[in-house]
């Protein structure tokens, strides 16, 4: 997630021109074209964010809305609404749910029927985590979620990651110093963490250690070394959420270039997913695997009402 509501309106800085009428194709870097058709979910959706397949449904977020909403196939309908959240990414915990507070600075936990039954504000040494922004499952029963700090490139580099404990009840800072800490995800080997560091435009990797903890950081790839840049970015482009995929392919939300970029584990760009809105915040993957791709973005992300959409992928 990137957010502008605490700083400057700098709309000018990115423009939509172009952006906004590129084609619903997908691009591929060099391998002949397949057939792919893009559809809208949501067109009317409020900064939208933190999609996830679950139960059958698209659970996704509007951050400006403090939204949780869901999509049947043919229905929206809003599954929960908390005030001044800024709700911002989803994750399953157990049979709850747990939410990014991104405004809040805090994570929400909803039982099975969408009650919130926990608010948790506080690591275990007793600090606040600022801007909670993303998860990421650690494979164990565990989760790794983002507090990216302020969203200012003036500002200090706060951006941490911290891991909660598969009961819950602990949580720890294990990597700090992060340029707005974004996307989370664990990578194929399982064996290293994935982290999109936005404000330097890079995805940074660091080794899981067995009680979850992270060591020493390197980069694992420059956004500018997985595609030809597009017109106009600025230095708020940068990689939002990351996942890796059902097909081992690792899925980056470029936000301010209107597209996902879906890179191998050799770093070699497979293909671009294109989609109208510039600010590309996130990805998940539905009941055919990497075969659909659920995108959310938005078309404004520095001026109310932040108008954006939800698209559904598929080939």
């Amino acid at each position: 997630m990137s957010v502008g509501k605490s700083t400057t309106d700098l709309r000018g800085l990115v423009s939509r021109a172009g952006l906004a009428s590129r084609s619903f194709v997908l691009c591929l870097a060099s391998a002949p074209a397949l057939a792919a058709s893009l559809a809208t979910v949501d067109s009317d959706a409020r900064y939208p964010e933190g999609p996830l397949w679950r139960q059958d449904k698209l659970f996704f977020v509007e951050y400006a809305q403090s939204n949780i909403k869901t999509w049947d196939g043919q229905h929206l309908t809003v599954y929960w609404h908390k005030d001044h959240c800024g709700a911002n990414a989803l994750i399953a915990f157990k049979d709850h749910l747990l939410v990014a507070c991104y405004d809040d600075n805090s994570l929400a936990e909803l039982d099975a029927s969408g009650k919130e039954v926990r608010t948790i504000r506080l690591d275990s040494s007793g600090k606040r985590f600022i801007g909670p922004n993303d998860f990421a499952a650690d494979g164990h029963g565990g989760i790794y979620f983002s507090a990216s700090g302020v969203y200012d490139i003036k500002a200090p580099i706060t951006g941490t990651v911290l891991h909660m404990t598969a009961d819950g009840r602990t949580i720890t800072e294990v990597a700090n110093t992060i340029h707005y800490s974004n996307g989370l995800t664990v990578a194929k080997d399982q064996q290293h963490l994935l982290v999109a560091e936005m404000l330097a435009g890079r995805i940074l990797s660091f080794p899981i250690a067995a009680d979850g903890a992270l060591g020493p950081r390197t980069v694992w790839a420059r956004l500018q070394d997985l595609a030809p840049q597009t017109p106009n970015e600025d230095a708020y482009n940068g990689p939002d959420g990351v996942k890796l995929g059902p097909d081992g392919n690792y899925y980056i939300a470029q936000n301010g270039s209107g597209r996902v970029l879906v890179v191998s584990e050799d770093k070699k760009l497979v293909r671009m997913i294109e989609v109208p809105t510039p600010y590309v915040t996130n990805i998940a993957f539905g009941p055919r695997g990497a075969d659909t791709v659920f995108v959310t973005g938005a078309f404004d992300q520095w001026k109310p009402p932040f108008p954006g959409a939800v698209y559904r992928w598929t080939r």
